[in-house]
């Protein structure tokens, strides 16, 4: 990759763990590193490698797949860089992480042994993952996980992301140690366990009656009682913004996209274009 999408997640100053930005608007989060939150509602702050900090919060979980979903507040606004490539996992090949957790100067690396393969986590979920070896003797990996995996030699310049470090498999013989054996979610699978990113839900939000007019999955704005004329066009800039970051991103294909922005132009002309302009109450 040539940009790096890996966020530190805080709450207040406190260090949770990795994650990772799947599109603009969302980080893929392992959902452990989430028990810390003092609330389901805690804002959050999500640290990107330039330094920038921004507000996200816990918008969806699956328990016993250890997988969570973070929204990005105000996601158009921070011009973030488009979602990162992502391919399906191959054995045999090499892979790494650029995530370090804070104070942490060990990169990840190392062959990916089997995959894809069916896994049953501790949370009691079975799902697809790869199954890693790491070249890095560090005895525990605590704080790395929710960072992304990606393929490809070290020195090599674009990368796809291809998995979400979850677990550490314990040693046998001492079961108080650590391994060098890590496990970690396909991130195909992982996007398919949120509705977030299924085309169907995509569709429905640009398809919403006029009485509720479409939002934006990563950005949705307070629910209002009678929302005005300028509220209607704010509501379809962010539709189409959308669209458009969805479209860049491969989660809906060129002519979803143009379906989608047709339906929300025709919306904004019905209202305003008419050929006795819009409605006056007053």
């Amino acid at each position: 990759m040539s940009e790096q999408h890996w966020v530190h997640l805080y709450e207040s100053d406190t260090y949770l763990g990795a994650g990772f930005l799947i599109t603009p608007g969302f980080v893929l989060t392992a959902l452990h590193c989430l028990r810390g939150l003092s609330s389901e509602e805690a804002a959050l702050t999500l640290e990107l490698p330039d330094g920038r900090r921004l507000p996200g919060r816990k918008c969806d979980a699956v328990k016993e797949r250890d997988l969570a979903l973070v929204t990005v507040e105000g996601a158009h606004g921070h011009r973030l860089a488009a979602a990162p490539r992502t391919d399906t996992p191959r054995p045999k090949v090499a892979w790494n992480c650029r995530y370090r957790p804070p104070q942490e100067t060990a990169h990840l690396s190392g062959r990916v042994t089997h995959a894809p393969i069916a896994h049953r986590c501790v949370e009691g979920g079975e799902l697809e993952v790869m199954q890693l070896q790491v070249d890095q003797l560090l005895g525990s990996f605590a704080g790395y996980s929710g960072g992304p995996v990606e393929a490809g030699e070290q020195e090599r310049g674009e990368r796809p992301v291809v998995g979400i470090l979850l677990e550490q498999q314990l040693n046998r013989q001492d079961p108080g140690a650590g391994s060098n054996v890590l496990f970690a979610a396909t991130v195909r699978y992982a996007m398919e366990v949120f509705p977030h990113f299924g085309v169907e839900h995509l569709r429905a939000l640009v398809a919403a009656p006029r009485s509720g007019p479409a939002r934006s999955a990563a950005d949705i704005p307070p629910p209002r009682a009678r929302p005005g004329n300028e509220d209607i066009l704010s509501d379809a800039g962010r539709v189409l913004a959308s669209l458009r970051q969805w479209e860049e991103s491969g989660l809906i294909t060129a002519a979803d996209a143009e379906e989608g922005r047709g339906r929300t132009l025709k919306r904004v002309t019905d209202l305003f274009g008419g050929p006795d302009g819009p409605d006056d109450d007053d």
